[in-house]
């Protein structure tokens, strides 16, 4: 059994050990509707409602909302209203990276009801977000949310993984045992070096794409591996980069991701006050 051979099948153990529900979501470029579950867009506001705003009274911008109705066998998340995810403009998109679970710069909102009576207008007439320069943005257009319920196992990029799978990996081969997933790094087999083989199976263990639930993706390091963070034990939402100027444009930095996580336990009680923003890029 080559290297390749040993990672997959040490990682398909482990995949079907760590499952969660998940839902992979499809952007579509359109023009979408108030309450659609969507990126970009116009925001929903119950009557009376103010758009968030940071310290500095600079409105935030729609990143994406979520009609929570949409959310079948999802345990845990809310089913029923509308979960939004705010971020300001600015040169960072409104990431603190001394204090990710700040609110300020951005925000998430849950409304437990929708009124039927709220009109895309009068909300426009409000809604005027801060934007820094116009270069800054993630993205320009607006995308409406499909979604596709299915079952992942936990990513290389999770900072969980590395544990998880060293103690399946020794198990399996306790012959070859290993202290770390990057012992596997080395120039024994002479064929393929370890990044190839690494990229072969990226879209298998990586955990890219756009998502709610599951495991994350990350183009750098999982922060919640520092400063007791990881109490931020529940992935959200994930938004990735998507480069193709056809079907829609989003890009964080250069090509990175962006995720929001939240205590489980938090989530169960409908408590959006504490989360954990990040997005990192190569």
């Amino acid at each position: 059994m080559n290297k390749k051979e040993a990672i997959l099948k040490v990682y398909n153990c482990i995949k079907k050990e760590t499952a969660k529900k998940a839902i992979s979501i499809e952007l579509k470029k359109q023009k979408t509707q108030l309450i659609d579950s969507k990126v970009g867009g116009t925001p929903y506001l119950p009557v009376g409602a103010e758009i968030p705003v940071d310290d500095d009274g600079r409105q935030l911008t729609l990143l994406a909302q979520i009609n929570c109705g949409e959310l079948v066998g999802m345990k845990d998340y809310p089913q029923k209203g509308l979960l939004q995810f705010f971020i300001l403009m600015d040169d960072c998109y409104g990431l603190d990276f001394d204090n990710q679970n700040k609110q300020n710069t951005f925000r998430v909102v849950y409304h437990d009801s929708i009124d039927d009576n709220v009109k895309e207008e009068d909300i426009l007439k409000i809604y005027n977000p801060y934007i820094e320069d116009e270069d800054y943005m993630p993205f320009e257009d607006e995308f409406k949310m499909v979604f596709t319920t299915y079952e992942e196992g936990i990513t290389s990029e999770d900072f969980n993984f590395d544990e998880i799978f060293v103690k399946k990996y020794n198990e399996l081969f306790p012959n070859n045992q290993i202290q770390a997933f990057w012992d596997l790094d080395d120039d024994n087999e002479g064929k393929e070096s370890f990044d190839d083989i690494l990229e072969e199976i990226n879209d298998e263990i990586s955990g890219c794409g756009n998502k709610i639930g599951g495991y994350p993706y990350f183009a750098q390091s999982d922060p919640r591996e520092y400063d007791g963070l990881d109490v931020y034990d529940t992935l959200l939402l994930q938004i990735d980069s998507m480069d193709d100027y056809e079907n829609g444009y989003i890009m964080w930095g250069d090509c990175g991701v962006c995720n929001f996580f939240i205590n489980k336990d938090k989530l169960k009680n409908l408590d959006f006050s504490d989360v954990l923003y990040n997005w990192d890029c190569y």
